[in-house]
């Protein structure tokens, strides 16, 4: 049963399944790659490891993706900016991943987080190599992914309350408000510049991501795309339905009226299938009477 809007839910339900979540796979995962590299980063001061080999073949860049190196549109998420990137994303990773991953499944969490994190390194090569954010800061961090699963939970669970501490003060807001503030920010931080290596245009991208992959699953509102595909598709079948009679009156008639007044030159494509739609009916009808 849904909460009401008045109920103050835990951030995270229990699992009920024994089998380790795809979510705490990611975690684990994207905290263990975090710790490999400050450890480089560590050596890296002794001079015993080069840090910069991380960035050059990790972290995704126009210049790189140029000279072919195209692994690292899957790469760049095995590093973070710094501990609070890290720490910020995982926290979302962990509130938004435990409510999707139960109502979508594991494969599609995953499809949000991967999908996710490349359409975000996309959209950033794309806006690097118009001039949008700085082409040489390279791109690193789940930030994309994380906001794309974000994004499903807000439009799965919209009016979901939840309860958080922010700078130690409780605070209480619904599903879709953390979504449309995560949006917010990531639009800021792009148009300040303020922390171009996380990606606020990747996060911009993740975020599209996310909205068209959990519609296209049928929940939330229908795309544009898809309410013109179903309009369609209602009303061939309503016309299919139709007797010859009532199609002649309704849609035949008016055709007829507009070739009188501009010529026959003048139908569209879907008027000119309508007319033989009604010559196949007529056909029907007199083979029926025959």
């Amino acid at each position: 049963m849904r909460h009401s809007r008045r109920q103050i839910a835990p951030p995270a339900r229990p699992w009920r399944s024994r089998r380790t979540s795809a979510t705490t796979i990611l975690i684990a995962a994207t905290a263990a790659a975090a710790t490999a590299q400050w450890t480089v980063a560590i050596l890296d001061r002794g001079a015993l490891l080069p840090m910069d080999v991380l960035q050059e073949f990790l972290a995704l860049t126009v210049d790189s993706v140029n000279e072919g190196r195209l692994w690292q549109f899957l790469s760049f998420i095995f590093l973070h900016a710094g501990p609070l990137h890290l720490i910020g994303n995982l926290v979302l990773l962990y509130l938004a991943g435990r409510e999707v991953e139960p109502i979508l499944g594991a494969r599609h969490l995953l499809g949000l987080y991967f999908g996710g994190n490349f359409a975000g390194g996309i959209v950033h090569i794309l806006a690097a190599s118009q001039g949008w954010v700085p082409a040489d800061v390279p791109l690193v961090g789940i930030s994309a992914g994380v906001i794309a699963v974000l994004m499903a939970f807000a439009t799965l669970l919209p009016d979901l309350d939840l309860r958080m501490a922010l700078f130690f003060l409780p605070v209480r807001l619904r599903a879709k408000v953390l979504g449309i503030a995560a949006v917010v920010i990531a639009g800021f931080l792009w148009l300040t510049q303020a922390a171009p290596s996380i990606g606020p245009v990747a996060m911009l991208g993740g975020t599209l991501f996310g909205c068209v992959y959990v519609r296209l699953l049928g929940y939330g509102y229908p795309l544009a795309v898809q309410r013109f595909f179903s309009d369609r598709k209602q009303r061939a079948e309503r016309l299919d339905r139709m007797p010859p009679e009532q199609y002649i009156n309704e849609e035949i008639d008016p055709i007829l009226e507009k070739i009188s007044r501009e010529g026959m030159h003048k139908l569209s494509r879907s008027e000119r299938k309508i007319l033989e739609r009604g010559s196949e009916k007529i056909a029907t009808k007199v083979a029926v009477r025959s």
